[in-house]
């Protein structure tokens, strides 16, 4: 077969496809982690040819570095990878507790629930009375100051997402010029970036682990797949692996494994750090996604 690299991506896009069918909730989801990992497509001038040969659509890895190939695989692979976890423990991303939101007293609450009209009468006098005082203030608070921090916290996420990714892709750099081989390169990055943002956010460690081994499961299992379509594929088009000689499993190279495996734990993680977000148990049906 002349475009193997065309076949593994639309291999590994039918995953997503799943999910997105059978999972709404995780539409969202599956969305912000494919817009965060396009950069990396244009990683492919690291890995082509010193990594592995396929044969590219119109020869675009020769001509702009990286492929129409790559953009499938990639979404594809975000796809999988940052539902897995979800997937297989039926658990969605909801979003964190607003900081800087004071906890409702136990005693207030309660009070609450038998005099509903408490917070209410609490709220009144003071409001009316800035009201009176200040009667431009409902309008002013709703003009142009409000609709920018609007704006900006809408695009906070997205920012810390793009810092997060170049992160990502500067200690793969710096890794690689320092005389590590691409691909591990690249996982060494992944795991070290998503290891300081659990640090930061320890309820996504099991999530994150959990997920990096399903990842790495479905990846192989499609790596099976793909093999046994285009027999002597990986002995053909992958270059020997530097760290790990001839090393596969199932005829797989471990090193596609690993890959599988960084990524996993990358994509169940960085979402939710990125947008605030945390596990919880699936919504129901008539529930909206998140």
């Amino acid at each position: 077969m002349t475009h193997e690299f065309l076949l593994l991506s639309l291999l590994f896009l039918l995953p997503g496809i799943a999910i997105w069918v059978a999972r709404p909730d995780l539409r969202s989801l599956m969305k912000r982690a494919a817009v965060a990992s396009l950069p990396f497509a244009a990683t492919e001038r690291l890995f082509y040819p010193t990594y592995w040969t396929p044969k590219f659509l119109f020869d675009l890895a020769d001509r702009v570095g990286f492929g129409v190939e790559d953009l499938l695989f990639i979404v594809g692979l975000s796809a999988f990878s940052s539902t897995a976890y979800a997937v297989a423990f039926r658990r969605a991303l909801v979003p964190c507790a607003a900081p800087g939101v004071p906890r409702t007293r136990p005693g207030l609450a309660a009070a609450a629930r038998t005099r509903p009209g408490l917070a209410a009468a609490r709220t009144r006098p003071r409001l009316a009375a800035a009201a009176r005082t200040r009667p431009g203030l409902a309008a002013a608070r709703t003009r142009p100051g409000l609709r920018a921090a609007a704006r900006l916290r809408a695009a906070r996420p997205w920012l810390r997402a793009a810092a997060g990714v170049a992160l990502a892709l500067a200690m793969a750099g710096a890794l690689l010029a320092a005389g590590v081989p691409v691909l591990y390169a690249a996982v060494a990055a992944m795991i070290a970036v998503t290891a300081a943002l659990v640090g930061a956010r320890r309820d996504l460690l099991v999530p994150g682990l959990l997920g990096a081994v399903l990842s790495a499961a479905l990846y192989l299992g499609l790596c099976l797949v793909f093999a046994a379509l285009v027999p002597g594929v990986f002995e053909r088009t992958w270059r020997p692996s530097v760290l790990l000689p001839g090393r596969t499993l199932l005829g797989v190279p471990v090193d596609e494994i690993l890959y599988g495996l960084g990524a996993g734990l990358a994509a169940t993680v960085f979402p939710a750090w990125a947008f605030e977000l945390r596990y919880a148990k699936a919504p129901s049906a008539d529930r909206p996604a998140v």
